[in-house]
């Protein structure tokens, strides 16, 4: 049943309205609670600090949705409500509660192939099981104050290396000897789409051209592997990230709002 709310939810907007942690929640592969109302579904994920809710499109302006985020609220005060697409019923139901934006998530697109080639100087190949720690000690680094991607913990990303879709060869690398500094972790959807799942350098490497170079490594391996669009999330906040995105000709297509109680 909640699946079900979820997917007609998808169908009918055009966008998913859980992301892939509470996908992992509805699994059972991550800490959470799932909520089951007639005709209306809600995810607490609690490892990230969010609300993930959809109403069945046939059963919409009936209260449904109100009246589940007002329990989810009341059992997880601290937890923000994430509107994917920032659709317009989303935003009348957080003003309904008091809820403020706290958060604006950016998903950018390009097509594929790029000019852009990664610098001669810039050692980047993939990624090997013995720089798993590292890897995971570069992303707390790049995102110590990102309030999901820096919690990322090893055996999280040991169980991602296990997932269908994972591709050690799309997962490039930057090094210095042999000592990772940053690295695009890459991901295939399907159907010519690709993705810049996460970007990273450690901030002991920042202003040395690695995110551009690691950026180009990725997009060209996405396209060697058939993938003809790519995107990538970034929160609106962090503008020098935005710019370079940008300037690699990615444009805005659409963005996701997290709300939360005013402070």
């Amino acid at each position: 049943m909640v699946l079900e709310v979820f997917q007609a939810a998808e169908t009918f907007d055009g966008v998913s309205p859980l992301n892939e942690s509470g996908t992992l929640v509805v699994e059972g592969k991550r800490a959470g609670r799932l909520y089951e109302r007639e005709h209306a579904a809600a995810v607490a994920d609690l490892r990230d600090g969010t609300i993930m809710l959809a109403v069945h499109p046939e059963h919409r302006r009936e209260g449904r949705g109100t009246a589940l985020l007002t329990e989810v609220l009341a059992d997880h005060p601290d937890l923000t409500v994430w509107a994917f697409g920032s659709l317009p019923g989303s935003a009348e139901l957080a003003a309904k509660l008091g809820l403020v934006p706290t958060r604006t998530l950016l998903r950018m697109s390009r097509s594929l192939p790029t000019d852009d080639e990664a610098p001669a100087d810039a050692r980047i190949d993939h990624f090997r099981p013995s720089d798993a720690e590292r890897i995971v000690e570069i992303n707390a680094r790049a995102f110590a104050h990102h309030p999901e991607q820096g919690k990322l913990t090893l055996d999280e990303f040991l169980d991602l290396t296990r997932q269908p879709w994972f591709s050690a060869e799309g997962l490039k690398v930057a090094r210095e000897g042999d000592d990772p500094v940053g690295f695009h972790w890459t991901k295939r959807h399907g159907d010519g789409l690709g993705e810049v799942y996460v970007l990273a350098v450690d901030p002991d490497h920042d202003g040395k051209g690695l995110g551009r170079a690691l950026l180009a490594a990725g997009l060209r391996h996405l396209h060697e592997q058939g993938d003809t669009e790519v995107e990538l999330y970034v929160e609106e906040s962090e503008t020098r990230v935005v710019s370079m995105y940008r300037a690699a000709g990615f444009a805005i297509a659409a963005r996701d709002t997290s709300y939360g109680r005013k402070s």
